[in-house]
């Protein structure tokens, strides 16, 4: 009968090996949450890494790190549609995103509404990230109807 600290080490090569077929076939290492892979509860698994990160070896940190893991999946969603409000001024001249617009996939729309409403509790970095780029915090009814026009 295996150990236990050797049955946590055939889990972990498990998981991770899941993870790297995941990433090869879909380009990126964010399973949902209830994602399975080959009856293997990776999606779990990757919570469990982001939340234990600190107890990993460096080992494994290194091998996460190769595969281009997601430590911190927030950040990632801010700077994924941020980078898509960039793309859609490039291309519209202005940050005023309708908010059923996507862009790519994203809800980019939705997103820049729920900045607006939350305003206040946005760090003072991505606050100067948007007055970078104009981003418009309060948006007239009218505003918005011109734009979709």
């Amino acid at each position: 009968m295996a150990s236990r600290s050797n049955r946590r080490n055939i889990t972990w090569e498990k998981g991770f090996a899941a993870l790297f077929k995941f990433r090869t076939r879909e380009g990126h290492c964010c399973p949902s949450r209830y994602y399975i892979e080959d009856n293997f509860k990776l999606g779990q698994w990757v919570s469990v890494q982001r939340y234990r990160k600190d107890l990993l070896t460096v080992e494994r940190k290194r091998l996460l790190r190769t595969i281009g893991f997601v430590w911190n999946v927030r950040e990632r969603f801010w700077e994924q549609n941020f980078a898509a409000l960039l793309k859609f001024k490039r291309r519209e001249g202005h940050c005023c995103v309708p908010t059923d617009h996507r862009e790519n996939g994203l809800k980019l729309g939705w997103w820049v509404a729920t900045l607006r409403r939350h305003k206040n509790k946005i760090s003072k970095e991505r606050r100067t990230r948007l007055k970078k780029v104009r981003f418009v915090w309060r948006v007239l009814p009218q505003r918005l109807r011109l734009v979709n026009t």
